[in-house]
């Protein structure tokens, strides 16, 4: 089984059939830990893959925002490992799921 960089995954998203044949890739992204940008305009924030949920929380606490985002894990999982999973926190009949919060840039 692949976990998140905290060894949590509960739902078992990341779990791979006994009987895969397909390569399987794992990428270790902790060294990508940090908000790039802040935009108080539009209340969007641009982060790195590999930020841990209670960082991401607490540097976003100082500047008057929150995640909206609440999973049990916050304190092991990543960004990145709820998008990858589509986590449910426990604020979600508030803000939604992960997938309702998220918005990609491409370029």
């Amino acid at each position: 089984m692949v976990s998140t960089y905290g060894g949590t995954c509960v739902s078992g998203a990341l779990e791979c059939p006994e009987n895969e044949t397909r390569m399987i890739v794992s990428i270790d992204m902790t060294q990508m830990n940090k908000i790039l940008w802040i935009n108080f305009e539009n209340w969007t924030v641009r982060a790195e893959a590999g930020i841990i949920g209670q960082d991401l929380e607490r540097e976003l606490n100082e500047r008057g925002f929150c995640t909206g985002h609440e999973p049990d894990s916050i304190e092991f999982s990543s960004l990145g490992g709820w998008i990858a999973t589509r986590a449910s926190g426990m604020k979600r009949n508030k803000y939604g799921n992960i997938e309702d919060l998220v918005k990609l840039f491409y370029k």
